[in-house]
């Protein structure tokens, strides 16, 4: 058996924040331990949070006595950390979910098959799922990138990875290092999610050239960052100058990375990789 541990970071999420642990107690594969981290929310959130922890044994609330610097990326993982460290049992695979989202009965026997059935599986992750106009459709996302949402690690994984490092791109971040490490990296897009809000947040152009600092920080070398920033733009309908921007205005002064030069030169040598074999098929 695979022992499954869940931390829930959330703030403000009195609207989906039952709905989404309830999802979890109708699965057809048990988890352990359920650590919900209340960042300084200032809605009902926590009250909920501390019915739910009445009402379920498996279930522990972690509240921050200082909320997170709202930072995107950094607030979201440093919740996550506090949760982290307030695990009680032994686990396998962890899994880092939403508050906002609702999970299909065998999202967990899933994610314990595919861990069971390759021994060398890092992350793994279903697929999100938004609702337009009553009909739930895909998230425009890679459909190679193991999701921020609802991503599940395999011990020796996040061992090796170092855990999740609190910075914008942290959920890109750790899939390259799991695949630096040797580690497989998995999605199931048969295994859909409902997403009750959409993924990330508006990307005004001081967030597009803080994303544009990410791809120097990854090491993306400046060739493959331009392309990087271009393609995001499109993409995400993002911000072109703030991305260039940031992406250039950290290259030109040598801002400290994200990565190590083995791990940066082994993410370049990756990400060009995948450029070529989508133009050789």
């Amino acid at each position: 058996m695979v022992a499954i541990s869940i931390i829930i970071p959330f703030f403000n999420e009195e609207t989906h924040l039952e709905q989404s642990v309830n999802s979890l107690f109708t699965q057809t594969y048990n988890f352990n331990e359920l650590i919900l981290v209340d960042d300084g929310s200032t809605d009902k959130s926590a009250e909920i949070a501390k019915s739910l922890e009445k009402k379920h044994p498996s279930v522990r609330l972690v509240s921050a006595k200082t909320p997170s610097v709202h930072q995107p990326g950094q607030k979201v993982v440093r919740a996550f950390i506090r949760g982290f460290e307030a695990l009680h049992t032994s686990w396998d695979v962890v899994c880092k979910f939403d508050a906002d989202i609702i999970f299909p009965s065998n999202y967990l026997e899933t994610v314990a098959k595919a861990f069971t059935s390759d021994s060398n599986l890092g992350m793994f992750s279903g697929v999100l799922s938004i609702e337009k106009k009553g009909v739930w459709t895909l998230e425009n996302i890679s459909a190679n990138h193991v999701r921020g949402p609802v991503k599940a690690y395999s011990k020796p994984c996040f061992t090796a990875i170092g855990g999740l490092r609190p910075a914008l791109g942290w959920d890109t971040l750790d899939e390259l290092l799991a695949l630096y490490h040797g580690f497989a990296v998995k999605t199931d897009d048969t295994l859909r999610v409902k997403h009750l809000r959409p993924t990330g947040f508006k990307y005004g152009r001081r967030a597009a050239k803080a994303k544009g600092e990410v791809f120097y920080g990854l090491g993306y070398g400046f060739i493959l960052g331009i392309l990087a920033s271009l393609k995001w733009a499109q993409s995400q309908r993002g911000s072109l100058i703030g991305v260039l921007l940031g992406f250039i205005g950290a290259w030109l002064k040598r801002k400290p990375k994200l990565v190590t030069k083995k791990e940066g030169k082994f993410i370049r040598k990756y990400r060009w990789s995948r450029i070529r074999s989508q133009f050789v098929g």
